[in-house]
């Protein structure tokens, strides 16, 4: 792809003050690389390359652009990192080709905290590309009689029951998040699309978490109320009104903002290697473009970003901003008998690519 602008004249004319500081500890990283002669200080093959990776225009914002099922776009803009740009640029990774250092037990404990933050961040945009992907509408509630605070049992009922509802609809598509109630104990929250067969959904749960079968038929083919001697129930949850009004279909952002605030507390409790959410198999995946904008300020970012996804079709936009992070978030939807096409003029947008 063509890359925005250019830069002429000698290198030492084109390098700031800023990029000399950057310049400089970039140089004293390599030199500590004694076993690595291609990046020893007199390799001047490398440092002629890491001077054209500092010539050229260095960017100020990059942005991740996603395209998900049936029509729905998203884009996310952050500060570019010019010692990362220039990393790229030279084709170097200091988490390879830097030696590793040995820990102490409080900066492995840093460490690990800081890996469970990414580790949530991720499970949070996992979790609402899922939701978005199978144009989720509805959540349904699992949950136990009595206090159940075993996440291995739950895990292991919620995939008896999946096996069971599928006998009747086989392509059922859900994303699924454990919550813990106030008393302690576990249930489930399921976003799905469209109306669902309650009676099949509870009389599935039921059998998948012990309840005897000639109780769960008495009740649905006798029309036997089983009270108190249920396990479990099968709520339909509408959205609050901070979640999207009144009716009983949720908006899908609001939907998937609701199932990540709890992705945040499993990351909290539960073990790090349990899994914090289910989702079927049957889910199309989103398409993902990275580029950097060519953008010098936080108001030209968020009108390019605006262009791109208002050009990609969307026409229902939301957007949230922080100017002091410089960071930029829109999703955005495209009306049903819109989708697959594109309703705007698309403008020949210059990405930069390194």
């Amino acid at each position: 792809m063509p890359r925005q602008g250019g830069t002429s004249g000698a290198v030492s004319q084109v390098i700031s003050k800023e990029h000399c500081k950057m310049a400089s500890s970039l140089r004293q990283r390599w030199d500590s690389v004694n076993d690595r002669p291609d990046f020893r200080r007199d390799s001047f093959k490398e440092y002629e390359a890491w001077n054209r990776a500092c010539s050229r225009d260095i960017p100020e914002y990059r942005a991740k652009f996603v395209t998900l099922p049936h029509g729905q776009t998203e884009i996310s803009v952050t500060p570019a990192n010019p010692s990362s740009v220039i990393n790229a640029r030279m084709g170097f990774n200091p988490l390879f080709d830097c030696p590793r250092k040995t820990k102490t037990v409080e900066q492995q404990e840093e460490r690990n905290i800081e890996n469970r933050k990414r580790s949530a961040k991720r499970a949070k945009q996992n979790v609402r590309y899922l939701v978005k992907s199978i144009f989720a509408d509805h959540m349904l509630t699992f949950s136990y009689r009595e206090n159940v605070i075993d996440r291995a049992r739950v895990a292991a009922e919620w995939k008896e029951f999946v096996r069971l509802f599928r006998v009747r609809y086989p392509s059922w598509a859900y994303l699924a998040v454990l919550e813990k109630q106030d008393r302690g104990s576990l249930h489930i929250h399921v976003a799905v699309t469209g109306k669902q067969d309650i009676r099949w959904l509870l009389r599935c749960w039921l059998i998948a978490i012990g309840q005897p079968v000639e109780d769960v038929s008495d009740w649905l083919v006798g029309g036997v109320k089983l009270g108190e001697k249920s396990l479990g129930a099968v709520n339909v949850e509408p959205p609050r009104k901070r979640w999207g009004g009144s009716h009983t279909q949720w908006k899908r952002d609001k939907l998937s903002g609701y199932l990540t605030k709890y992705i945040g507390k499993e990351f909290e409790e539960a073990d790090k290697n349990a899994k914090k959410y289910w989702h079927s198999r049957n889910i199309e995946k989103p398409v993902i473009e990275r580029f950097w904008l060519k953008a010098k300020t936080y108001e030209q970012a968020i009108i390019e970003a605006h262009d791109m996804i208002y050009y990609s079709g969307a026409c229902h936009l939301s957007m949230w901003g922080d100017h002091a992070a410089g960071v930029i978030w829109i999703t955005g939807e495209t009306d049903r008998k819109h989708v697959g096409q594109c309703t705007q003029s698309k403008p020949d947008f210059d990405f930069l690519a390194d």
